[in-house]
């Protein structure tokens, strides 16, 4: 007796095979596309191969609730057809003036393994556009062709509106690509699941760049690594890692292997009248060849229907490789304004320059972007890093407040934009002192980014702040298998070390940034401090003294090295608070730095009255004080415990 529809896994015919339950027709191994209506009318005529299916409960049964006209069947039915032509067999019969009959013969295929679906590229995309009356199908483009979109909207908003519609689609396809490759290459050469690879995508090379629109290609390429982030087997460089290709043409391969990827993602854009191409192109750089190439030629009208219908289709595709919730994360696109977009594009093209004349523009973008989208959840999301992190010209207690007020929006509009959780942690971490709420905020943040490499960076200093060690290392470890040439990364595990009091280690790690980057202040600033808890202080003089000379605070190097020589370590320290004195005549000096040096000196009570004073001006440094090896001579005051009792840090 046959089984009912519902416990069916697959049917089989002639080279076909079509599974119910993941919605895939696959042809000899290979997939072939079909909208989900189509693949509806296949499988509805499947079901009942053999016996005539009415007109009338096709279009009652695939377009439920919809009026739709006899053309559009007809249609579909053609598209349907042309899928399977080719196969030495018509496979779908028309019964004049009733319907269709599905001929040939079927095996159901019940329990069976799970398919395996290897696709290097898209033959053909087809979409549905709907209104509220009637659906029309639109007849796919040749097999082979590139897609073809068309729209009418004004010249100076197509780029931007086509990296709106076509970032989700095509982020879709390298997940697709990526996650395919992955799978069909397992480490001993054999078919089956392996580890993630890792991937790069180039800033895509704008080959007529339009005045003002510089920004485009990176652009391009940060909403895709965003987008790729949000899945949690992926392994994707991030845009501070990829930006410094940006700009001129380059050799995919020689950047793939200075990135130590296993694949590249390279793409070129160019403008031509009414017409926008893309090509992309996935290279495997172990062989040195292209695993997949896919062109976009296209000029749109209803974008956003267009955009929809793509990322279904391709979602269809990937359904064995990536979960239900990694299909929304990828497809997701947060407005429907194009112009918001490109504000939001150019935002995030300024806050990757890491400089406050950068961070101020970018927050003027995500402003203006949020002026015409209000309800915008990335744009707010920017706005709150761009008040959050980096080089943000304003003081703590005028910059954390906003950040947290932007955040809070962003997470209103929407709960799952990782980047909004890791600033709400960011805050609770290093201005509210509030540990357990910040903690839940970077879960959540690394729960919706888990490949952001920067969300495993402030985790890591978080659980370095908290005395967990181990799970900091994890953290950091993370950081750099998801960007391992970031001098900053790189450095990040020394300073790890340092905190963990682990000084040898420091030592070795600072040595290995500074061979490759003999410029990097920071990795100066903490070998230097490594060296003097190891009671090499010549050591330690001569690091600083580099890091000095680096800044540009050359007439003071002068003063500091014949101090030391002169009268010693404490001499060297004298002079450093004489410099500390003066300067805090003209700017704002953290309590924590003059606390820092009275310690050095042997003036406890000094040192505890400045940590009282940091600790009245919530200087963000304190979050360190359980941990922190400056205060090693300090811990057994009783001053200090009580401070470390106020901020929750004891024990």
């Amino acid at each position: 007796m046959s089984s009912s529809p519902e416990n069916r896994s697959s049917y089989q015919f002639g080279e076909f095979r079509i599974d119910r339950l993941d919605r895939v027709l696959i042809r000899d191994g290979q997939l072939v596309p079909l909208t989900p209506k189509v693949f509806d009318l296949l499988l509805l005529l499947i079901e009942n191969h053999g016996h005539v299916v009415g007109k009338d409960r096709l279009m009652s049964e695939v377009w439920p609730n919809t009026f739709v006209e006899e053309g559009n069947l007809t249609q579909n039915i053609s598209v349907l057809r042309k899928a399977l032509s080719g196969a030495g067999h018509q496979y779908i019969q028309t019964v004049p003036r009733y319907g269709y009959r599905f001929v040939g013969h079927v095996r159901e295929l019940l329990d069976e393994e799970e398919i395996i679906i290897e696709e290097r590229s898209l033959a053909r995309v087809v979409v549905e556009e709907r209104d509220s009356s009637r659906a029309v199908a639109t007849p796919e483009p040749p097999i082979g062709s590139p897609v073809t979109l068309s729209r009418q909207i004004a010249a100076t908003k197509r780029v931007s509106t086509w990296i709106l519609v076509t970032a989700p689609a095509l982020a879709l396809t390298v997940a697709l690509a990526y996650f395919g490759f992955v799978r069909s290459a397992g480490n001993d050469g054999t078919s089956g699941p392996t580890a993630p690879r890792s991937l790069a995508i180039l800033p895509f090379q704008n080959l007529d760049a339009t005045p003002g629109h510089e920004f485009l290609g990176l652009g391009m390429t940060d909403a895709l690594i965003s987008r790729l982030s949000n899945l949690h087997r992926a392994n994707v460089r991030p845009t501070s890692a990829v930006q410094k290709y940006s700009g001129s043409a380059r050799d995919a391969i020689a950047a793939g292997k200075e990135l130590r990827v296993d694949s590249v993602l390279a793409g070129t854009m160019q403008e031509e009248k009414d017409r926008i191409r893309v090509s992309v192109q996935l290279i495997d750089i172990k062989e040195g060849k292209t695993v997949w190439a896919r062109s976009f030629d296209e000029k749109a009208t209803n974008v956003f229907a267009v955009e929809d219908a793509i990322a279904e289709q391709i979602a269809l595709s990937v359904i064995p490789r990536l979960s239900a919730e990694d299909r929304q994360r990828v497809t997701k696109h947060y407005t429907e304004d194009p112009a918001a977009h490109e504000l939001y594009l150019q935002g995030r093209f300024y806050l990757n320059k890491f400089t406050e004349d950068g961070t101020r523009l970018a927050r003027k973008c995500f402003e203006e972007a949020i002026a015409k989208d209000g309800h915008y959840a990335l744009a707010y999301s920017g706005l709150a890093e761009s008040y959050a992190f980096g080089e943000i010209g304003l003081p703590p207690q005028e910059a954390f407040p906003k950040a947290r007020e932007a955040a809070t929006r962003a997470l209103e509009l929407d709960e799952d934009v990782g980047e909004a959780h890791a600033v709400l942690a960011q805050v609770g971490f290093l201005w509210d002192w509030d540990w357990a709420a910040a903690e839940k905020q970077f879960k959540r943040a690394l729960d919706f980014a888990p490949a952001d490499p920067e969300i495993h960076h402030m985790y890591a200093h978080y659980l370095t702040a908290m005395g967990r060690f181990d799970e900091a290392l994890a953290e950091s470890q993370r950081l750099l298998e998801l960007n391992p040439l970031s001098p900053a990364a790189r450095n990040h595990l020394g300073w790890h070390y340092l905190y963990a009091h682990q000084f040898d280690q420091a030592i070795e790690q600072y040595k290995l940034v500074l061979s490759d980057d003999p410029n990097f202040t920071e990795a100066h600033r903490q070998l230097a401090e490594a060296y003097a808890e190891k009671g090499l202080f010549d050591n330690a003089i001569a690091e600083t003294l580099k890091r000095w000379d680096l800044l540009g605070r050359t007439n003071e190097v002068a003063d500091l090295q014949k101090a030391y020589v002169t009268t010693g370590w404490k001499g060297f320290w004298r002079k450093r608070l004489e410099l500390f004195t003066e300067r805090a005549k003209h700017t704002y000096m953290a309590p924590t730095g003059s606390a820092v040096i009275y310690a050095q000196l042997g003036n406890k009570s000094q040192a505890l009255d400045d940590l009282e004073r940091a600790y009245r001006e919530h200087d963000h440094d304190l979050v360190y004080m359980k941990v922190d090896y400056v205060w090693d001579s300090l811990r057994s005051e009783p001053r200090f415990q009580e401070l470390l009792k106020r901020m929750r840090l004891a024990g």
